[in-house]
């Protein structure tokens, strides 16, 4: 009896966590609104992309990571970085900064391969590609990020 009694209550568990998981919505980038603050030099490469994510749900999720690789061109110059978890307030869009922490010598790389067109003044394309990773309550939502910019001229 003891036993039937634990496997009522597991089963009244997974079916109140499927129903509480599946009443939530998916997290959304609206706009990545770019790269910004955007500095080469020797030293390496600094730079800061803002994305703007939605929450339809309820309650708020929290970003604590991401997994986002920035290259110039066809060179991997780093990763995209949350410098603090922030936390996504429901039913509502919220801002959120990435920074740019440059891979040693990708600086090097992206020199030689970009000196004509930094002499002759055109555009470099910068590519950001990964995800982004919220949560709440034990659910996990991953965000994909695509995003393709021409900055130069």
């Amino acid at each position: 009896m003891e036993m039937l009694k634990k496997s009522i209550v597991a089963f009244m568990s997974a079916c109140c966590i499927m129903a509480f998981s599946s009443c939530f919505k998916q997290i959304e980038v609206v706009e990545v609104d770019g790269f910004s603050n955007v500095e080469l030099s020797l030293k390496g490469i600094k730079s800061d992309m803002a994305v703007r994510i939605y929450n339809p749900n309820p309650i708020p999720f929290n970003i604590k990571s991401a997994n986002i690789i920035l290259s110039v061109e066809d060179i991997v110059a780093g990763d995209l970085v949350l410098v603090e978890s922030v936390k996504l307030s429901s039913r509502d869009t919220t801002q959120v900064i990435f920074k740019l922490v440059s891979r040693k010598g990708a600086i090097g790389g992206i020199m030689v391969d970009n000196f004509t067109n930094a002499i002759s003044g055109s555009e470099i394309k910068f590519k950001a590609k990964g995800e982004i990773v919220s949560s709440t309550l034990g659910l996990k939502s991953r965000l994909p990020i695509n995003y393709e910019e021409k900055i130069g001229q």
